[in-house]
């Protein structure tokens, strides 16, 4: 039987699938608890793991991205998805969490780069928001370790979004050799040059796209240098002020003009308490 209309923790009610990789699956939902109707809709994703549900391991695996997906609600930053609750249900036999996010309109960077690859400056950008994310993660000791295109979402009006944080790994674990916040700094490196075109253009974005991957090295930049980096080519984006269009004194610019990842209208108050506080109590203990 499909899944289709199944009510998970007495509230969300799935609609339709919107996706399904190797990672899990993806649903399209509605919040029926919600007090808001720009809280109604959000996004499911239901992780996959191999193995068999009966095992000990795979159910210390599931409790795992139970715990990971917890602590990822931790993460604040306009980047990355809002995770808004975890469901675990008692009916349940195979015990894998269900991860409640905010619904973000738009496509994949995996979808766009189909039609191949950005400018620069574009990449450029999408990085940086990334890296805005990633940041963030890094500072309440997650790290993602899925950096990849199918894992950034371009919403509307310039947004961009790190998702994927249902399946990280918490840093204060037992992480394999080349994991930790490098790790993700070297995929975003990846990213980059996926972006922009492999092997990436000339000029900087594409020498710090070469850098980004290297493994232990001195001359690999940290966070802050990819930053400062990323922002000088985003610089390319915008006019200079001689080229800046007539506006008349009244006129406002639009939202979501401009370089950095803005944020969907009517979201600036959804943004609301640290990530901690967001997570919604309707997890049903099994």
């Amino acid at each position: 039987m499909g899944l289709e209309g199944r009510l998970l923790g007495e509230r969300y009610r799935l609609l339709r699938r919107a996706g399904s990789g190797a990672s899990g699956t993806v649903w399209r939902a509605l919040d029926e608890a919600a007090v808001r109707e720009d809280d109604r809709e959000v996004a499911v994703r239901r992780p996959r793991l191999p193995g068999d549900p009966e095992e000990e391991s795979y159910r210390r695996a599931a409790h795992r991205l139970y715990r990971e997906a917890r602590a990822a609600a931790r993460v604040d930053h306009p980047a990355a998805v809002r995770i808004h609750d975890v469901v675990v249900e008692e009916a349940g036999l195979d015990g894998l969490p269900w991860i409640v996010t905010e619904w973000v309109p738009g496509e994949s960077l995996r979808d766009v780069l189909l039609r191949g690859p950005v400018a620069p400056p574009e990449a450029a950008r999408i990085g940086l928001a990334v890296l805005g994310a990633l940041r963030a993660a890094h500072a309440v000791g997650i790290v993602h370790r899925a950096v990849r295109p199918a894992n950034v979402l371009l919403g509307r009006h310039g947004r961009v979004v790190l998702t994927g944080f249902g399946t990280a790994h918490l840093a204060g674990g037992q992480p394999a050799r080349g994991s930790g916040p490098a790790a993700d700094l070297r995929s975003l490196g990846d990213l980059l040059r996926t972006a922009a075109g492999d092997p990436p253009p000339s000029g900087p974005l594409g020498a710090l796209a070469e850098r980004l991957p290297a493994g232990p090295d001195p001359s690999r930049p940290d966070a802050e240098e990819v930053a400062r980096q990323l922002e000088s080519v985003v610089r390319d984006l915008r006019p200079a002020p001689d080229q800046e269009p007539d506006r008349s004194p009244d006129q406002e610019p639009s939202i979501g003009s401009g370089t950095g990842p803005s944020i969907e209208p009517g979201t600036e108050s959804r943004t609301g308490p640290k990530r901690s506080d967001q997570v919604r109590p309707s997890r049903v203990t099994p």
